[in-house]
């Protein structure tokens, strides 16, 4: 295959969120999102980032890495739709035929090789295929029609902290990032032991396991600890070869 043909990673995103649960389904949910991600030497970032400072806004093309498809599934289970179905091409479902991605970041800044975002909705170890710069004049339509999403209310959560937890969050500053994370609600309704109130939740943000529980629509933050090494590497899954 001609070198033209490759589909390459130019970087792999390092992110705050580290597993798939507690990663936003879309971005812009949680502004307190931190991500960067390095372009590799070979696409001579000196030359190649050149004007993308100029942007508030980048579009991100994702190769969802984690996702364990082993056929083409026609429809999905959006959780806004509390267990009805859609076409898998009338979502934005990772699981796709082809698992590429589109998510709108917003460019903090550019430092050499080097670029940092916030509000993503992406997982640590993302392979990044291509970025493009977001351009108002073209890429918003403000008449565009939403689709079934206008039919499916988002499912918000109160959060509340523990005395402990919220000091530990302060401490760590990631007060913001976990009330964000835990508003959007992480739960699948079509699973019914985590939509059991009280049962005990976690998710990994960071470097920290946040555990919490949900009871009576509010979420309880219980504790903020660091995650064991070994719960990290559990979750990570090797990247495709010709992504690498």
């Amino acid at each position: 295959m001609s070198d033209r043909r490759l589909i390459r990673a130019i970087g792999v995103l390092e992110s705050c969120f580290k597993e798939k649960f507690g990663t936003p389904r879309q971005p812009q949910l949680v502004p307190a999102s931190r991500a960067r991600l390095r372009i590799k030497p070979q696409f001579i970032p000196e030359q190649s980032l050149k004007g993308l400072s100029e942007f508030s806004h980048v579009w991100l093309l994702p190769y969802f890495h984690l996702n364990t498809n082993k056929a083409f599934v026609s429809t999905i289970h959006p959780p806004r739709l509390k267990g009805k179905t859609m076409g898998v091409f009338a979502s934005r479902s990772p699981h796709r035929p082809s698992p590429i991605g589109l998510s709108l970041a917003r460019l903090l800044r550019v430092e050499g090789d080097t670029l940092y975002f916030s509000e993503i909705d992406l997982v640590d170890g993302t392979p990044i295929l291509d970025l493009k710069p977001y351009i108002p004049a073209y890429d918003s339509v403000p008449e565009a029609s939403p689709g079934w999403t206008a039919r499916a209310g988002a499912r918000e959560l109160a959060v509340e902290f523990s005395p402990e937890a919220r000091e530990q969050a302060r401490r760590h500053e990631l007060e913001d990032l976990v009330s964000q994370v835990l508003r959007q609600d992480l739960r699948n309704p079509r699973d019914a032991s985590q939509m059991r109130d009280g049962k005990p939740l976690a998710c990994m943000l960071g470097d920290f396991d946040v555990r919490y529980e949900v009871r009576e629509g509010t979420a309880r933050v219980l504790e903020i600890v660091p995650a064991p090494e070994e719960h990290a590497q559990k979750r990570r899954v090797p990247v495709p070869g010709e992504l690498e």
